[in-house]
């Protein structure tokens, strides 16, 4: 017995020794247009327009493995029950994301590449209207395999945890415009999850209608990400206006007088229910200068976040429009 344990030991601490050799941890270097040097960071922000370099140090006679890990948008996670769902709102537990790691053979065996939408508007393998290939996060992943096999990786799948992506996979984000609005549309390309946490929309993990909004707004000031819902938003944050039976019909709400880019728009379906849905104002579609339904929203909820126009994405009933401006 002493003797099989002593073996047993010594396979563990092979096994160990292997696997530490076999996955040890590699770093990806990245570069933006503004930048003057390479570094090594977990997430990357940049306008659409400047170009994303990574790169990998190698040695001679390395290989070199790009993957993209790409989440499957085409559906919604939750965490809690959906509000048409039997015991509403109520905790279900982490939903399980799914993910597909997608090999770049493209850039085999470069140690440097460049991220660029018309290469990765190739990649929407999971067929999903909520892909988007010019704005919003992408997550990336390489593998240095050396002469004798052994390979070395960045973050990736892997390390998953009941989260979802571990937060040091690197990613790539770009951004559509400035201020609020062009954070916010970083969180394209991001997993819908009902009852998202704070971890998860802090992280890009995942996000729901009010988590995504909060969310852009902490990193936009540089600040953390706190649990809030629309009701909360409703009752903390200024009205700038209250429809009540909105059908989607010209309101007297003027553009850029009344509301504006950035504002929140809330719902309430049902007299005396709470508030159930909200989004971010985008922009006056019609150019009519006034609020209706054709002028068009970001938001997220069931699903990944979309551009949508008013009607479409259910703001109406009971409307108000919140005031989320610096």
């Amino acid at each position: 017995m002493g003797i099989r344990k002593q073996v047993c030991q010594f396979c563990s601490l092979f096994g160990l020794l292997f696997s530490i050799n076999t996955f040890a941890s590699v770093d990806i270097y990245s570069q933006i247009a503004s930048d003057t040097s390479w570094q090594v960071r977990h997430a990357v922000s940049s306008p659409t327009g400047q170009s994303v370099k990574l790169k990998v140090d190698v040695l001679a006679e390395e290989q070199v493995r790009w993957f993209q890990i790409i989440p499957d948008t085409s559906q919604y996670y939750k965490n809690a029950n959906h509000p048409w769902e039997k015991n509403p709102y109520k905790w279900a537990g982490f939903g399980k994301v799914n993910y597909h790691k997608k090999h770049l053979n493209q850039f085999d065996n470069l140690a440097e590449i460049e991220v660029s939408g018309t290469w990765l508007n190739k990649n929407n393998v999971f067929e999903s209207p909520y892909y988007h290939a010019n704005v919003g996060s992408f997550w990336f992943q390489v593998e240095v395999i050396g002469k004798d096999g052994r390979r070395r990786k960045s973050m990736g799948l892997e390390n998953n945890d009941h989260r979802g992506l571990n937060k040091q996979v690197l990613r790539v984000s770009f951004t559509q415009g400035e201020g609020y609005l062009g954070v916010l549309s970083s969180f394209f390309n991001v997993p819908a999850i009902f009852g998202s946490v704070p971890y998860q929309s802090q992280h890009y993990l995942g996000v729901d209608c009010a988590d995504v909004l909060m969310a852009a707004n902490a990193i936009k000031d540089n600040g953390k990400v706190f649990d809030r819902n629309v009701a909360w938003l409703v009752t903390n944050l200024k009205h700038k206006a209250k429809l009540r039976g909105f059908t989607g019909s010209n309101t007297k709400l003027k553009w850029d007088s009344d509301i504006f880019p950035g504002d929140f728009i809330a719902v309430r379906y049902r007299q005396n229910g709470q508030f159930a849905h909200i989004g971010a104002l985008y922009q006056d579609s019609n150019n009519n200068g006034v609020l209706d339904g054709e002028d068009l929203v970001m938001h997220a909820g069931p699903n990944a976040l979309s551009y949508s126009t008013v009607a479409n994405a259910g703001f109406l009933g009971e409307v108000v429009v919140l005031d989320n401006q610096d």
